[in-house]
């Protein structure tokens, strides 16, 4: 298990002492180490990294897939890798210079590939919940091309994990493997981002959880969604000052708070801004990535 940052070392320069860290490449899907048979398992989870043609679910199609299922015990510590997905999908039509570069895949590559639908489906499904970094991304695409997965529920291991608070200046899935002393040789394939997401999924946080155990806690809490509907342009300002962002697709400011704020929240907008409506809606980890 990779404990966080510790492979720092001083060494003395002519400037003076320094403090170096030694970086370790990540390690390889098929070398995981078996911790064994947990006394307590845990549930099981698919690690998912899908690459597109474009950012939208409804017309953008998915070009590449991968999934690895991780058997974790009761501390979140991930004891085996159980299963894995992969597939390549033409989409019908040439990649774009900037996805051809973003993704490393091309249309030779592509051509005439399809993703094994069932085959995909079947190996996802024997999960208990579905991660990836940056979920909100990945759920849109997964729910729509693998319709047999949608009632799972998502973790996100960049949104469900308060970063920041624990120390690390980014959120990027490359940055935090190395402010844990690791790298990866490798990314933005599918298969690169599931085995780097698995890495960085073992490693320890400052608290002495695995950053797994984290992600699992935090997604199953109950929040509330607050949507402020109407003319907002006077609001925008204090809306976003608040925590309220845009949302584009459904063309209204809005904010995910737990239940405690929740009333705090619409009683604010309530007496500052009269003539907006405020409409609140229960999220768990089976709706907040929709």
């Amino acid at each position: 298990m990779n404990k966080l940052m510790n492979n720092n070392s001083r060494h003395t320069a002519a400037g003076g002492e320094q403090e170096v860290r030694i970086l370790r490449p990540i390690a390889r899907l098929d070398e995981w180490p078996r911790i064994g048979d947990p006394a307590s398992p845990g549930p099981i989870i698919a690690v998912i990294d899908v690459e597109t043609e474009g950012l939208d679910p409804e017309t953008d199609r998915v070009i590449e897939i991968a999934a690895a299922l991780v058997q974790s015990d009761a501390e979140g510590r991930i004891t085996s890798i159980v299963g894995k997905a992969y597939g390549l999908q033409d989409p019908g039509r040439p990649l774009t210079p900037k996805i051809a570069v973003l993704t490393g895949l091309s249309d030779a590559k592509l051509e005439g590939q399809a993703i094994d639908i069932g085959k995909v489906t079947a190996v996802i499904a024997r999960a208990d919940a579905i991660l990836a970094h940056g979920a909100q991304f990945d759920a849109g695409f997964v729910r729509r091309l693998l319709p047999g997965v949608a009632h799972l529920p998502w973790v996100c291991s960049l949104n469900d994990i308060d970063w920041r608070g624990h120390g690390f200046d980014g959120r990027s899935l490359g940055h935090l493997l190395m402010q844990q002393s690791l790298f990866a040789r490798k990314a933005h394939t599918a298969g690169d981002d599931v085995t780097a997401t698995i890495n960085l999924l073992a490693t320890v946080l400052p608290n002495g959880r695995t950053v797994l155990a984290e992600a699992l806690a935090n997604a199953q809490v109950t929040t509330i969604r607050i949507d402020v509907e109407g003319e907002t342009f006077d609001a925008k300002a204090d809306l976003k000052r608040r925590g309220y962002r845009f949302d584009w697709s459904r063309k209204l400011w809005s904010s995910e708070v737990g239940e405690l704020e929740a009333d705090y929240e619409e009683s604010w907008i309530t007496r500052h801004y009269p003539r907006l409506r405020v409409r609140r809606t229960l999220i768990t980890w089976h709706e907040r990535y929709c």
